[in-house]
């Protein structure tokens, strides 16, 4: 799908589930303003909350999304579903692009956003760099060393601890 479809669809998914989170961005190749899109890429924090426990908000706006017929959940190759705590695929029904939601938490929400931008093969370098330097990168969880982790609040965190310049999502290729 053309950038500018893709882009206007993902507005108008992270502004109607944005209810359900503390913080919400779109990453992939829509960040990265690639031209054409396979799928929108979300990553959230989810908000929780409610009176009875801890209810997730996100979980209630996509079955909002589920039920207005805006989300279908998209099937894998045995035809389940796969959708949990971290990831949650579905499929955007009136345009039919797939659409991956990613959830993390606030002190990790750096090394997430790296990821979940990507492009994979920057993220294959990362995870080699990281593995040179003694450490070892983690999609959901920062990046430890040994046991103990670090914290990455930010992508600018993750970049320092990779020794590489920041580089703006738009210039994030597999040879940088």
């Amino acid at each position: 799908m053309e950038l500018a479809k893709a882009n206007a669809i993902a507005e108008e998914l992270q502004r109607y589930l944005s209810w359900g989170c503390e913080r919400i961005v779109i990453a992939g190749s829509i960040r990265r303003q690639k031209p054409e899109v396979k799928d929108i890429e979300l990553l959230c924090v989810p908000a929780f909350g409610g009176i009875v426990g801890e209810v997730n908000k996100l979980d209630e706006a996509i079955v909002d999304m589920l039920m207005s017929g805006h989300l279908s959940y998209r099937l894998n190759k045995r035809g389940q579903r796969t959708y949990g705590d971290k990831n949650k695929f579905m499929v955007h029904k009136p345009s039919g692009i797939g659409v991956d939601i990613f959830c993390t938490d606030k002190e990790n929400w750096g090394m997430a956003l790296f990821i979940r931008t990507g492009p994979k093969e920057l993220n294959i370098k990362a995870m080699k760099r990281f593995m040179e330097l003694g450490m070892k990168g983690h999609a959901y969880g920062g990046v430890s060393i040994g046991e103990a982790m670090m914290e990455c609040p930010d992508e600018e965190t993750v970049f320092k601890l990779l020794g590489w310049k920041y580089l703006l999502p738009e210039q994030r290729n597999g040879t940088t």
